[in-house]
C-alpha cells in the first residue's frame, strides 16, 4: 500500500465552498478507494496571501524530500495553488524531485501535460464548438435551453446550482440556476456603485471594510471587471447562439446594466480619469533573472520630457545584491510572444503539442470518469436521504443542528459533482480531432504579435517561466517537447541547484 497526504484548504469568508472537515472525509474516502495510506494531513484555514503564506502548505513541501509519500490529495485542483503559474510550478516539483502526484478527489484525472493548451483550446474554440456538437447534444441542448435547465460551463458569482427530483426517476435530478442572496447582495452593490460614478477601487474598498471576501482573498477594482460586462445577470444571455432567458434568474435590472456599460465604454476613451488602467505586467510571477533566480517585479520612470517608461527589475537588484540590468517590458513581452508564436510554427513541436492535448482530452472524456462521477451521485443522493431520515428521528435541537450543517456539506459537494458531470457531458460531445487542433494552432500563428490581449492570452496560457540574463533569454512552455538548445544553471525559486532546458534563447536586449 502506498502512502498519500492530504492538503485541504478553506480561505472564504462567508464562501459556498466545502468546509476543511468536509475536504479531509472526502479526501480520506477517495484514498481508500484507491488503496492508498493517508499518513499526514496538512490544512490551511483562512490564509489571504500568496503560497509562501500558507504554513501547512510549505510543510507538505518541505516534508515531500523525505520520500515518506507518493501522492498528494486534494478535494479539487483550485485547493493546491491559487493560480495556474504556482499549480504548474508545484506540481512538477514535486513530479520532478520525488515522484510525488497531485490527485483530485472530484474531477477525474490530474492536470497532466496537454491540459493547459485543452483550456486555452476550448476558451477560443467556445462559439466554434457550439456549432459542431453533435446532434444527440444539440437536440439535448436545445431541450435545456428551452426547459431553463443548467447546461453546464463556468457558473459565475451570485448563482449556485439547485438539483430538483424527477418524478418516477429516484436519484435523478434536473439541475437548475438559482441565486446565491448573499453572493448577489455583493453582485448588485458593485452594480448600482459603479452606475453611480463610484471607481471600482472604491466599491472593493467598502466591500473590504464590511468583512467580504471573494476566494479568501480581499477584493480589488480588477475583481468586478468580468461582472460588469457580463449580461447573464440581467437573466438574459445566449449559449450556443441560443437565446437563453430562464435559464439565469435576473440579479441586476437591465437599465443599471446598460447604465454601467455606458460608464465602461466612456472610461475606455478617457484614460486620464479617474478610472485610469494600470500598465499590465503580463510575464508578471512567471518571470525569474538568470543570475540569482529571484523574481523579477514591474519598474519604471517618468524621463524630462514626462514620457513613462516601464521595466522589469530584479528583486535583488533593487536591494543592490545583484548585477542584473533592467529589462525593457514591452520588448521582453514582444520577444516571449515570438518566442511561443516560433515554438508552435515548428511542425514537429505542433505534432507533439496536439497529441499531447488529444491524450489529455480521451483521458480526461473517457466513460469510465463519467461513470465514477455518477456512482459519486448516486452514493451522495442515498446519505443525503438517510440524513433526512435522521433528522426527522432527532429528537434534541443540538442533534438537527449537528445534522443541518452535515447537510450543507452535501449539498455543496453535490453542487460541485453535478458541475463535473455536467462539463464532462458537454465536452464528450465536442469530439476533438487533430484537424481541429491544428487549424486552431493556424489562427493562434495569425494574430498580430504587437496586441497586448493577444501577448497576455498566449503568455498566460502557454508560458509556465522566463528566465533573463543580460546575455540570453530562456523562455520554459507549459507543452512538453522543443529541442533544448542551451542549459544553464541557476538557483531555483526552491533554493536549489537546478537547470531548466532552454527552448528559445536571444542576444542581449536594449536595456537599461
Amino acid at each position: 500500500m502506498e502512502n498519500c497526504v492530504i492538503y485541504a484548504r478553506f480561505s472564504s469568508h462567508g464562501q459556498n465552498e466545502q468546509s476543511i472537515e468536509a475536504q479531509i472525509r472526502i479526501c480520506k474516502e477517495f484514498a481508500e478507494s484507491k488503496g492508498l495510506k493517508v499518513i499526514n494531513i496538512y490544512p490551511d484555514k483562512a490564509r489571504t496571501g500568496t503560497n509562501d503564506s500558507r504554513p501547512s502548505f510549505q510543510k507538505m513541501i518541505a516534508d515531500a524530500q523525505s520520500g515518506a509519500y507518493k501522492y498528494v490529495i486534494v478535494y479539487m485542483f483550485d485547493r493546491f495553488a491559487r493560480n495556474r503559474r504556482d499549480s504548474i510550478m508545484y506540481k512538477e516539483m514535486l513530479k520532478e524531485k520525488y515522484g510525488i502526484r497531485v490527485l483530485s478527489a472530484l474531477e477525474p484525472i490530474a492536470e497532466d501535460e496537454g491540459g493547459e493548451f485543452y483550456e486555452m483550446f476550448l476558451d477560443w474554440n467556445a462559439e466554434k464548438y457550439s456549432k459542431r456538437l453533435s446532434k444527440r447534444v444539440k437536440d439535448g441542448l436545445d431541450t435545456s435551453v428551452a426547459n431553463g435547465t443548467y447546461c453546464g460551463g463556468t457558473l459565475i458569482y451570485g448563482y449556485r446550482i439547485n438539483q430538483e427530483p424527477i418524478n418516477g426517476k429516484p436519484n435523478k435530478f434536473v439541475k437548475k440556476v438559482v441565486i446565491d442572496e448573499e453572493e448577489a447582495k455583493i453582485v448588485k452593490f458593485v452594480f448600482e456603485e459603479y452606475s453611480k460614478g463610484v471607481v471600482k477601487k472604491e466599491i472593493a474598498q467598502k466591500l473590504n471594510e464590511q468583512g467580504y471576501r471573494i476566494k479568501g482573498k480581499m477584493f480589488t477594482g480588477k475583481s468586478f471587471d468580468k461582472w460588469l460586462v457580463n449580461r447573464k445577470y440581467t437573466g438574459e444571455f445566449t449559449f450556443g447562439g441560443r437565446p437563453c432567458n430562464n435559464m439565469y434568474p435576473k440579479i441586476v435590472e437591465p437599465s443599471v446594466f446598460d447604465k454601467v456599460q455606458k460608464r465602461l465604454q466612456e472610461n475606455r476613451y478617457f484614460l486620464g480619469g479617474t478610472e485610469s488602467a494600470k500598465v499590465p505586467y503580463l510575464l508578471t510571477g512567471k518571470l525569474f533573472c538568470g543570475h540569482c533566480g529571484s523574481e523579477m517585479v514591474s519598474d519604471g520612470g517618468t524621463s524630462k520630457t514626462g514620457a513613462q517608461h516601464h521595466y522589469y527589475a530584479c528583486k535583488k537588484k533593487k536591494k543592490g545584491l545583484c548585477d542584473k540590468k533592467r529589462e525593457d517590458k514591452d520588448k521582453l513581452e514582444l520577444y516571449v510572444t515570438n518566442c511561443v508564436r516560433d515554438f508552435l510554427s515548428d511542425e514537429g513541436n505542433a505534432e507533439v503539442a496536439i497529441e499531447e492535448v488529444l491524450n489529455y482530452y480521451e483521458k480526461r472524456t473517457d466513460e469510465v470518469n463519467l461513470k465514477s462521477i455518477n456512482a459519486k451521485i448516486a452514493k451522495t443522493n442515498k446519505e443525503v436521504e438517510e440524513l433526512a431520515d435522521a433528522f426527522v428521528k432527532a429528537k434534541s435541537k443540538l442533534l438537527q443542528n449537528t445534522i443541518e450543517i452535515k447537510m450543507q456539506e452535501y449539498e455543496k459537494l453535490l453542487d460541485d459533482l453535478y458541475y463535473q458531470q455536467a462539463q464532462l457531458e458537454l465536452e464528450r460531445g465536442y469530439k476533438i480531432t487533430k484537424k481541429d487542433l491544428l487549424d486552431f494552432i493556424q489562427e493562434i500563428l495569425k494574430g498580430d504579435p504587437n496586441d497586448k490581449d493577444y501577448q497576455k492570452k498566449l503568455i498566460d496560457n502557454l508560458v509556465s517561466q522566463v528566465f533573463v540574463s543580460d546575455d540570453n533569454t530562456i523562455v520554459y512552455f507549459n507543452i512538453s517537447g522543443g529541442k533544448s538548445v542551451e542549459t544553464i544553471g541557476f538557483k531555483d525559486i526552491f533554493g536549489s541547484e537546478t537547470s531548466i532546458k532552454s527552448v528559445q534563447t536571444q542576444l542581449p536586449l536594449a536595456r537599461q
